[in-house]
């Protein structure tokens, strides 16, 4: 049974409505936005977690990966690694810091042009 596919939407879903409800606290100035980008954020770390964890079962837990598979579990790695680096930032940042709105902004739009490129590897698995 292949568990990967099916789970790996969601995280990708709620790491997009992050992004979404950031900009529009920065439209409205409205703090309910930013309070539900941070649930979305948080809901699709622990999605992404077990993405990954379905993803090491499906690929039979082989490490290193098999190499056709490598580039798509790099790319995993990599957003894994930039969406913990965020997940300090959310935690540990001030909301008072100058560019406070903007670079959790930023940081989601760069997270999500990862996530697509990984999402792009991982369709080419499929459908290649």
């Amino acid at each position: 049974m292949v568990f990967h596919p099916p789970l790996v939407h969601f995280p990708i879903a709620f790491y997009l409505l992050e992004l979404v409800c950031l900009l529009f606290w920065l439209a409205k100035q409205d703090p309910a936005y930013r309070r539900f980008a941070l649930f979305s954020f948080r809901f699709g770390y622990l999605l992404m977690g077990a993405a990954i964890g379905a993803g090491f079962w499906d690929a039979g837990a082989a490490f290193p990966p098999p190499v056709p598979v490598r580039p798509h579990s790099l790319a995993a790695l990599s957003v894994l690694i930039f969406y913990t680096l965020r997940g300090a930032y959310w935690q540990w940042a001030r909301d008072d810091q100058k560019f406070y709105p903007w670079i959790l902004l930023g940081g989601a739009a760069a997270g999500n042009g990862l996530v697509m490129w990984t999402a792009f590897l991982g369709g080419a698995l499929v459908y290649d």
